[in-house]
């Protein structure tokens, strides 16, 4: 028995070693035809290609090479700027301080830098007349950023400033008085985080009517948009003191779009609070550094202010525009922002009060006051009130 499997076991391995031989031709075989069909593959497409090079090369002489000349590019309409991507990332700007949001346009006019800024050429009068303006009474000086003081002409049919300031307004004592009895003058202060802790209840018994607070204001670099640090503080001690309160944002707004987030900011921070008196837009120049402002029009300017106003009027406050008397004739458009009230920052240098030649509701008249509850300067404002709206 032990040499039966013995002789079965050869015959076995006899028959496993012919199937492998047989497997690892047919295996072989395989893999030469597929090697085979590559190389047909590759050369086929070696030549095409060599074909496509060849046409190329006949056909380069006849290419156009100046299809994209200087004179084709320019009548695009296209610019090199045009094509420049990188400013759809946002600057890593660091944010200014706050201090230079503060509203002040008493700074030393020999350090303004010379930005500048675009003006509504037909509101300025040519040089050659210049010299026949200053007394016709149908044109004012104003200066814009950057620019040299120039002469504009008084647009004809604007509300005119009928106020008697020289004959009846004195600012002599601690308050105001004003006899023309067409108008009852209310007295009032506006004020930011700049002025610090203040006592309301003093400033009341001061004979102060009302207050304009600062809400907030957009950084002129960076452009964000900040609460003022006192807001809350002084609304509520203002009203808590028996003053009216109105407020103010300071605007940098470049885009009709910003110009309505800056209306809703301040209508979202009112929500809680509420005013009895305007809400102003401040529209200022950035005097000593250079601004996301300056570039600018006067029509554009004023594009965004009545953007702001008719968001503000849409949430039932009453909006008024704060601007000095230059940005209001030489950086805006006046005659556009006629169905809005202004509030004029203008510093008398005459008896006469403010040569602004349109009419105007409120009026700072200066910005180095004095009222007991306030440490140092204050801005002082007056409110004239048409006796018919009493």
């Amino acid at each position: 028995m032990p040499g039966y499997f013995d002789d079965r076991d050869k015959n076995e391995n006899k028959t496993y070693k012919k199937t492998v031989v047989y497997f690892v031709a047919a295996v072989s075989l395989v893999m030469l035809l597929f090697l085979a069909i590559i190389y047909a593959n590759t050369k086929q497409k070696q030549d095409k290609r060599r074909e496509l090079d060849k046409e190329l090369a006949e056909n380069k002489e006849e290419l156009d090479l100046n299809a994209f000349d200087d004179e084709t590019v320019s009548s695009s309409g296209l610019k090199s700027e045009d094509l420049d991507f990188w400013d759809m990332y946002e600057k890593d700007e660091e944010p200014e301080e706050e201090e230079e949001l503060k509203p002040d346009t008493k700074k030393d006019k020999d350090d303004i830098k010379d930005t500048s800024s675009s003006l509504s050429e037909d509101k300025i009068m040519p040089d050659e007349e210049e010299k026949d303006a200053e007394d016709d009474g149908k044109h004012i000086k104003a200066k814009a950023k950057g620019q040299d003081e120039k002469w504009y002409e008084i647009i004809e049919g604007l509300e005119g400033n009928d106020y008697d300031l020289k004959g009846s307004l004195s600012l002599n004592g601690l308050r105001p008085e004003y006899s023309d009895r067409n108008y009852t003058l209310r007295w009032g202060v506006d004020v930011s985080k700049y002025q610090g802790a203040i006592d309301w209840a003093k400033v009341k018994a001061g004979g102060v009517d009302y207050a304009m607070i600062r809400v907030g204001a957009r950084g002129y670099g960076s452009g964000q948009l900040m609460l003022d640090e006192n807001f809350v503080t002084n609304i509520m001690g203002a009203r808590g003191a028996g003053l009216d309160t109105g407020v103010y944002f300071f605007s940098q707004a470049v885009t009709e779009e910003e110009a309505i987030e800056e209306a809703n900011f301040t209508a979202g921070a009112l929500l809680n609070y509420g005013v009895t008196y305007p809400v102003a837009l401040d529209v200022e120049w950035v005097e000593n550094d250079q601004a996301r402002t300056d570039d600018l029009s006067a029509a554009d300017r004023t594009k965004l202010a009545l953007k702001f106003c008719e968001t503000i009027k849409a949430f039932g406050y009453t909006p008024v525009i704060y601007a000095t008397k230059d940005m209001l004739i030489a950086g805006l458009n006046p005659d556009e922002l006629k169905e809005y009230d202004v509030w004029l920052c203008d510093e008398p240098d005459n008896e006469a009060g403010t040569d602004y030649p349109y009419r105007f509701s409120m009026w700072q008249y200066t910005r180095n006051g004095h009222v007991d509850g306030i440490t140092g300067d204050v801005d002082l404002n007056l409110y004239f009130i048409r006796s018919k709206e009493k």
